[in-house]
């Protein structure tokens, strides 16, 4: 275990939480029309719920889903193709059933997070009922810290509002919304509730940088990266590319990793759950890979039970060949095929 300034903060190679971010300057100033709609759309959305009572908008969301359901088709087929290559042993009928409850909860997922806008960290935490908390005590006790991880699970961005509540120096790692002036919207509302942000472009010294000043770091590493950004791990029975970043810090500074998840309640309320910590074991690559799948399997284990509220849009998959047998529909969901797979490599950022 040491402190020192990481070798990885050089060179870069884990550097990216995500893929690469869309938000700079060139993209922005290509689209500034796109951005006004988007934005007076947002506002539009925005009185809408939170002119309703917080309980009531998640059947809105759940409508909303429905209508996306039928007229995205683009995404829907992705979905149903993630659904067939991850969890094969479902039949047609469920996946289609999973495939529509995910976009049920995605829905749910934005008009309750847009509509918790409203609250103050006291007001909000009225809603939600928190298991597992004496684990975060017994990681501030030992005296080391702890960093936060979460899946694109449930409702991960609206646990933020638990958390901040009950830690103080809470930071979350994010990648800002495209549009530059619903990013500024997210901001503020994040930095009302006492929450640093942590850009995910470049964030692993950041992460220490708030550490080191007593601060708690949450970040969620379920999405794609480059090749020359991650490592191999499994994740849902097929090898992705994941960021070993918080594996790195953790094996460096000697602070576990608490899993968290939020998943819905009746009445308009959340169930935040905290596992035990992962405590960091091993020093070199292969410490990072073991503690990167560690952590994959936490989110794994959370999808395995509630499948509809993992975030299946996003394209996870995409390195190697078809495997024998595969189907055209799970070969497509495996996105950019490659023949060969190289190693982890030193590089400066991941990809979408």
């Amino acid at each position: 275990m040491h402190d020192e300034p990481l070798n990885v903060l050089q060179s870069g190679y884990g550097n990216e939480l995500h893929a690469q971010s869309d938000t700079d300057p060139e993209i922005m100033k290509n689209a500034p029309v796109v951005h006004v709609v988007e934005y007076a759309l947002y506002r539009g959305i925005k009185a809408l719920v939170r002119g309703l009572p917080h309980r009531k908008v998640r059947g809105l969301g759940h409508r909303l889903g429905r209508l996306a359901y039928r007229v995205a088709g683009g995404q829907r087929r992705r979905v149903m193709a993630h659904l067939e290559l991850a969890m094969p042993e479902l039949s047609a009928e469920r996946c289609s059933a999973v495939a529509r409850a995910c976009f049920e909860h995605f829905g749910a997922h934005f008009l309750e997070l847009v509509s918790m806008s409203r609250f103050d960290l006291d007001a909000a935490d009225r809603l939600f009922e928190v298991e597992g908390w004496q684990h975060v005590e017994s990681a501030e006790a030992a005296g080391r810290g702890y960093f936060l991880t979460a899946g694109h699970f449930g409702h991960w961005e609206i646990a933020l509002y638990a958390l901040a509540k009950r830690i103080e120096g809470l930071h979350a790692v994010a990648r800002p919304p495209d549009n530059p002036w619903i990013a500024r919207d997210v901001r503020g509302i994040r930095k009302r509730l006492g929450i640093g942000l942590i850009d995910k472009a470049g964030a692993s010294f950041r992460m220490l940088s708030a550490y080191r000043k007593g601060g708690r770091v949450a970040a969620v590493i379920d999405q794609h990266v480059r090749p020359s950004a991650g490592i191999l791990v499994p994740f849902l029975g097929h090898p992705a590319w994941t960021s070993p970043v918080l594996a790195m810090l953790s094996l460096r500074t000697g602070a576990p990793v608490l899993h968290i998840t939020c998943v819905p309640a009746p009445g308009g309320r959340y169930r935040v759950r905290l596992r035990p910590p992962i405590e960091p074991e091993g020093e070199g690559p292969e410490a990072e890979s073991a503690l990167t799948r560690r952590y994959m399997a936490e989110i794994e284990r959370d999808i395995r039970r509630r499948p509809e509220l993992w975030l299946w849009m996003h394209r996870r998959w995409r390195a190697g060949g078809p495997e024998a047998g595969e189907s055209r529909t799970q070969e497509r969901a495996r996105g950019t095929v490659q023949r060969s797979i190289p190693g982890p490599l030193s590089a400066d950022s991941g990809g979408r």
